[in-house]
């Protein structure tokens, strides 16, 4: 690929669905880090839920340190267990698990004894009848079968091993205990209709069932294993595993199936294992077979009932164990510290016999959270939807707002899921998404980012020679204040232009000249920059600015008087330089018009100037020779004396039609700032006024002698003289009846 030719094609639209297509194949493969930030994710569910209350259908028979106390250390002698079952039974549950596996016949030594002493007893009489007692009493196998046989609901636990290495090395043959635990595979299968058979479920390499007896005793028996995920944490049961070519259920999974009355179902789909069915119950499960568990909170979310205190006195009686077991589901396991299995789960540490009694509690309570295979295509939709969503509203959106709408969108998703979660038991993952927005806005911020710092290099570049820092430094702070291309606007316009200027190059050499205009433009420049005006153009000795572009501002008529004042009294002070010099007095002349102007960046594709052009323009052109006509220095539109209000001095000159403007304008020399006018001046102007009033009156004898008054109180006064020339031909060849005062100029 050419990436020269590529980034110029990039845009906001085009990096936004990119990062899209990035996120979408992030979540594709699943990468194992961010699935253990996602599970992390997941465990805050729990922790911002907190525990639940409310009634418990599972009751939990603990091997805790108080049993050891009083039974001795673990493992005790069945006919213990016996007991235990027993006294359970007499309070008609309706399902036991245990969370125990006897794979072992346990050898007694009375056991051992009363064998050997029966094979040599007589055949007959009180002492072989007194042998075979002992013996049955001796048989702890036996009275622990005989006992889960006649409680009628227990299902004893046992284990699978899953690692080849493992059985490999244990050097086991695993067909006799397949054989044991065969009829506790699952006895119904509901396939797919395409016939689908091959499924990604755990696949055992071995075995470790109860004995025969234990088994052969029980109407079920399950595995505990449990399955962790890759950061360790427990948060699913897997309620199927493969072994020898069948499929097992779980522990948990048989004992809710005692429970609601129906031997567990498992049910595929295409994808996998859809979920189980328990009686009417249908549990939902990922593909491989594993149910999410809704923990409902640490170890003490369910009180557990120590085996020393369930044989103590307390519990001697059918009316006590009933208020205890009756319809209940009891779990029997250890929870002493050293014997029992350790589970890390969102709610910390807890025994292995607790995470059953969460997730059978849950199917229950109809608080089984749910995954099922389809979330992935949500999941997906919600990477497109976000994505793009937010690619559409960066559009239109500044860095900021759209971090507030990246942040809202984030905040808006993560409460949903939680909704879900907490309402609907239903689980969204949220990482994914969560990443997309975070990919689409960064990039699309820096690539906004990185545009807007290309734009204020660009208008550094092309501004930096025709705008002052100040306004240049405004402009990068927002780039969106310069509108490039053409737009109409109202701008104040000024052209000046060096009296005289053919005379005074004629008298320099191209050296001289060359030096002396470069000081000049650049003193007259820095004034124009500094008050805020645009350097459009040098044309020759003269200057082209405007004032109100790019950056707006109100009062930008103002500015432009107050630069050329400026400008004429830097003049003067360069002229006092010059003369010491020995160079030429330079006086210069400025037109300053006011009205609406086209401005934006002109010419081809290739080269191009930010300037202004119309009617208004020229009229200041026009006004800046006018000048010559009325012996002034600054001449100002109308339009431009409305503007600037009280903070100038100014005085009327006439009422004038330019060449190549039909319509009339009204003019008038900028004379200074309205602070720096003494009382000499005032009278002058008062004069001038009153001269141009009697003028304006055809009163042409009498105007004559008023400007001259006025010209007594200025010498200078070249506005009076064009006056008195104009008032005499008049009075030789007075004007039309009809006339209007306005004097049509020629020239110029």
């Amino acid at each position: 690929m050419n990436i020269r030719g590529f980034i110029p094609k990039v845009n906001e639209m085009r990096l936004g669905l990119l990062l899209t297509l990035l996120s979408f194949l992030i979540f594709a493969a699943n990468f194992q880090v961010l699935s253990v930030i996602s599970h992390k994710m997941f465990d805050l569910n729990f922790q911002v839920r907190g525990a639940v209350a409310g009634k418990r259908d599972v009751v939990v028979i603990a091997i805790d340190q108080k049993s050891q106390d009083t039974f001795g250390r673990w493992p005790w002698t069945r006919t213990v267990i016996a007991g235990v079952i027993d006294r359970i039974a007499r309070g008609n549950p309706k399902a036991v698990g245990l969370d125990i596996v006897f794979s072992y016949p346990e050898e007694r030594p009375d056991f051992i004894l009363a064998q050997q002493l029966f094979a040599k007893a007589p055949p007959v009489g009180p002492f072989r009848s007194a042998l075979e007692e002992a013996l049955h009493n001796a048989n702890a196998d036996q009275r622990l079968a005989a006992a889960i046989k006649n409680a009628g609901n227990v299902v004893p636990g046992y284990f699978f091993f899953t690692d080849p290495g493992e059985v490999k090395s244990l050097r086991m043959n695993f067909e006799d205990d397949y054989r044991i635990i065969k009829h506790s595979r699952f006895a119904s299968i509901k396939y797919p209709p395409s016939g689908r058979r091959d499924f990604p479920v755990v696949t055992a390499a071995g075995v470790k069932p109860n004995i025969k007896a234990i088994t052969d005793s029980a109407p079920a028996t399950g595995y505990f294993n449990m399955v962790p995920d890759a950061d360790g944490t427990l948060r699913k049961v897997t309620n199927v595993i493969q072994f020898n070519g069948k499929y097992f259920p779980s522990l948990s999974l048989q004992t809710l199936g005692l429970y609601l009355g129906g031997a567990p179902k498992i049910v595929f789909s295409d994808g996998g294992v859809e979920g189980f069915e328990a009686g009417k119950t249908f549990i939902s499960s990922n593909e491989v077979g594993a149910s999410y568990i809704n923990y409902y909170g640490g170890e003490e979310a369910f009180p557990a009932v120590s085996i020393a205190d369930l044989m103590g006195p307390g519990y001697d009686s059918p009316e006590a164990l009933e208020k205890l077991f009756k319809d209940k589901v009891v779990l029997v396991g250890a929870t002493a510290i050293g014997i029992y299995d350790m589970r890390v789960t969102p709610f910390g540490i807890q025994p292995g016999m607790m995470v059953h009694a969460n997730f059978i509690q849950s199917i229950l309570d109809g608080r089984g959270l749910k995954r099922a295979n389809w979330f992935l295509i949500f999941d997906a939709l919600s990477i497109a939807v976000l994505g793009i969503g937010l690619t559409l509203s960066m559009r239109r959106l500044k860095v900021f707002g759209g971090l507030l709408l990246a942040l809202i969108l984030m905040a808006a998703y993560v409460l949903f899921q939680y909704y879900l979660f907490a309402e609907k038991n239903t689980l969204l993952d949220v990482l994914y998404p969560l990443i997309t927005i975070a990919m689409v806005y960064g990039g699309i911020a820096f690539y906004k980012y990185f545009l807007e710092a290309r734009e204020k290099q660009y208008v550094k570049k092309a501004f930096g020679h025709y705008l002052s820092p100040a306004v240049i430094g405004k402009i990068m702070e927002d780039p969106g204040k310069l509108k490039l291309g053409g737009e109409t606007r109202v701008l104040t316009a000024s052209f000046s232009d060096i009296k005289g200027f053919s005379t005074i190059s004629e008298g320099l050499t191209p050296d001289a000249l060359v030096e002396l205009l470069n000081e000049y433009l650049t003193e007259m420049t820095d004034i124009v920059m500094e008050n805020q005006g645009t350097l459009d153009k040098y044309i020759g000795d003269a200057i082209v600015a405007f004032y109100g572009a790019p950056l707006h501002y109100d009062n930008h008529a103002e500015l432009a008087c107050r630069s050329a004042l400026l400008c004429q009294k830097r003049l003067k002070e360069l002229r006092g330089k010059w003369k010491e010099e020995g160079r030429p007095m330079v006086e210069a002349r400025l037109g300053i018009n006011t009205g609406p102007m086209l401005v934006g960046n002109m010419g081809s594709h290739q080269r191009f100037d930010y300037t202004v052009i119309g009617d208004e323009v020229n009229l200041a052109a026009r006004l800046e020779g006018i000048n010559k006509q009325y012996g002034t220095y600054i001449c100002i539109s109308e339009n431009t004396r409305n503007a600037i209000g009280n903070a100038f001095a100014v005085r009327e000159l006439d009422l004038i039609r330019v060449v190549g403007r039909s319509t009339p304008v009204r003019i008038y020399e900028l004379v200074d700032f309205s602070g720096n006018i003494t009382d000499a001046v005032r009278q002058w102007l008062r004069s001038y006024e009153a001269a141009l009033g009697l003028y304006q009156a055809r009163r042409w004898e009498e105007a004559i002698a008023a400007f001259e008054e006025a010209i007594a109180l200025n010498k200078e006064d070249g506005a009076s003289w064009t006056c008195i020339k104009r008032c005499r031909i008049f009075m030789q060849t007075p004007p039309e009846p009809d006339w209007d005062g306005v004097f049509s100029h020629t020239a110029k």
